[in-house]
């Protein structure tokens, strides 16, 4: 076989334009993700705000909290309430941070296998290159 660089070049253009559509897709999706992730913290943090004084009312109204009144059922409950929202939080930006873990070993994966199909192409390359350079000695 006779050495074609065009056949190469044109197979490195399109591992190229794969590589590229692939690694925008995955940036877009991530973008996506992130906005959602913080849409939802963002909604999570608002609800908590919103239940801290419906949580103090249900309590006063039951001569449970107040000023100057000192209960330990409402204290335990504001501590319980507490743990959960934070417990809850720390649970949404664990999910959120191993979304955005995935999308960057989802761009480091088509890197490589980017990466994998240049040597690959250059190797058969440098064996039709060969090839043809025998073939024009033995000649």
């Amino acid at each position: 076989m006779v050495y074609d660089p065009s056949r190469y070049e044109a197979r490195q253009r399109a591992y190229s334009g794969s590589f590229e559509a692939q690694s925008a897709m995955n940036e877009y999706a991530r973008m996506l993700a992130q906005t959602r992730g913080s849409r939802q913290l963002g909604d999570f943090r608002r609800s908590v705000t919103e239940q801290v004084p419906v949580f103090g009312r249900t309590y006063g109204k039951r001569g449970l909290y107040g000023q100057g009144i000192k209960s330990g059922i409402f204290s335990k409950a504001l501590s319980d309430f507490g743990a959960r929202t934070t417990r809850d939080e720390a649970r949404l930006l664990e999910d959120l941070a191993g979304q955005q873990r995935q999308y960057d070993l989802t761009g480091s994966q088509y890197l490589r296998q980017y990466e994998s199909q240049l040597a690959d192409l250059e190797g058969e390359r440098a064996r039709d290159i060969g090839n043809t350079a025998s073939g024009l000695l033995a000649l």
